[in-house]
């Protein structure tokens, strides 16, 4: 069984979640705290119901359904351009708008491959907590089915009057944050443009694997989720290891 930390790098939201509310009704005027919550546990729900309608259809079925969802629910174009760090001033037009496409695929394809590989039980709403006059954070408690836990806290930012999740953390380490450092690293080796080939490269091979997928199987391999890959350790990032094994 996977232990639940390992599964928060893809969100959590997984085959046979149940969500449950562990904090008190939102209070009239707290219109922020209450949508960032709702979109939070829809989510949540809205993904469960997918994996569970697509389970006996086709993988590129499953994961077309799935990035519907992510696109919903998380601003992919604030995050792609926050992780870009520095180098999006830097960047031309071309580039940005490049790295805003292959990032959000990029992303898109390592979470909903993933989703359908753990079992989780609950995801309770524990509390909500603004942050400036833009973001919420909705932290929350994970409970998977072999008794392991763990409490991400979802940074939910509205624009244009609607809420839109742009970070997750985990142990007070942000996703985002962790990402940036990663790009830049990547981009100071091998430069943007270097950072470009090894993004499309990799969607080559998501690809690749979406296809040779049966949609059932859930080897080792498959459960370790992105951001579990970062938290263990710099060298187990994704694109750390693609570099080393591309440029020996």
């Amino acid at each position: 069984m996977v232990k639940i930390r390992s599964i928060v790098g893809i969100f959590a939201f997984v085959w046979g979640v149940q969500v449950a509310t562990a904090m008190p009704p939102v209070q009239a005027g707290e219109a922020s705290s209450e949508a960032a919550v709702n979109l939070v546990r829809n989510l949540s729900v809205q993904v469960a119901a997918t994996l569970a309608e697509t389970r006996e259809r086709s993988p590129e079925i499953r994961q077309t359904r799935l990035h519907d969802l992510i696109r919903k629910g998380f601003d992919l174009d604030l995050t792609s351009q926050f992780v870009l760090g520095k180098y999006w001033h830097k960047a031309n037009e071309a580039q940005r708008a490049e790295f805003k496409d292959l990032f959000a695929k990029y992303l898109l394809n390592s979470y909903a491959r993933h989703l359908g590989s753990f079992d989780v039980e609950t995801l309770q709403i524990v509390d909500t907590t603004p942050v400036g006059d833009k973001d919420i954070l909705v932290e929350t408690n994970i409970i998977g089915s072999d008794g392991s836990s763990a409490r991400p806290v979802w940074r939910v930012r509205t624009a244009d009057g609607e809420p839109r999740i742009i970070d997750v953390s985990v142990d007070g380490v942000s996703l985002a944050l962790t990402q940036r450092r990663e790009f830049n690293s990547v981009i100071s080796r091998v430069g943007l443009e270097g950072l470009l080939v090894i993004l499309r490269d990799k969607l080559t091979s998501q690809a690749g694997a979406i296809r040779r997928s049966s949609g059932a199987g859930k080897d080792a391999a498959g459960h370790r989720s992105l951001l579990a890959s970062i938290l263990a350790s710099p060298n187990a990032n994704p694109l750390s290891l693609m570099i080393a094994a591309g440029r020996q």
